[in-house]
């Protein structure tokens, strides 16, 4: 079973030759590349992709203050502006091996919440990127927080057994 990554979005064409403007939510450690498949799931319904995706593959990335994509088979923005809105994917299996203390962002979800302090468990629900840092989406208690993903805040990791100890912030 294939299990996809999200790496990004595209809602923008670029130039008329059929170019892509992706807003890729890691830009220091992409793992795209001219060769690479891709898989491109419609953002919505505006999107002529088939909602179970489409397979690509980069002929040319450009990485810079945008990152500029060309897909083989795609030299027209007519075509490029009748499938955007798409997220951008690779499949799992296609990622680089992971060192001892590294994980996905994607794993980081139900991992296990404990705040400093507390002996209610909460759980984080989801995250998103800004650009100092990742923040936590956290659940704990019945309430939701949007905890950032520093030393500060999160104070024990132990990542094989899917357990965080945070200290919620002193406005909280």
């Amino acid at each position: 079973m294939e299990n996809f990554i999200e790496l990004g979005i595209c809602d923008k064409a670029h130039g008329i030759k059929g170019g892509f403007s992706f807003k890729l939510y890691n830009l220091e450690d992409s793992s795209l590349a001219p060769g690479k498949s891709i898989r491109l799931f419609p953002k919505n319904n505006q999107s002529t992709l088939s909602s179970s995706g489409e397979d690509f593959e980069i002929e040319k990335i450009q990485f810079g203050n945008k990152v500029i994509v060309y897909l083989k088979g795609i030299s027209d923005r007519n075509i490029v502006e009748d499938i955007i809105p798409f997220t951008i994917n690779i499949n799992e299996a296609e990622l680089v091996d992971l060192g001892e203390d590294e994980f996905f962002l994607k794993d980081l979800k139900d991992f296990e919440i404990t705040v400093d302090g507390s002996d209610l468990p909460g759980f984080v629900k989801d995250f998103y990127d800004n650009p100092a840092h990742m923040i936590l989406v956290v659940e704990h208690n019945g309430e939701s927080y949007d905890i950032p993903y520093v030393d500060q805040f999160i104070i024990e990791k132990d990542i094989p057994n899917k357990k965080f100890t945070i200290r919620l912030p002193e406005m909280i």
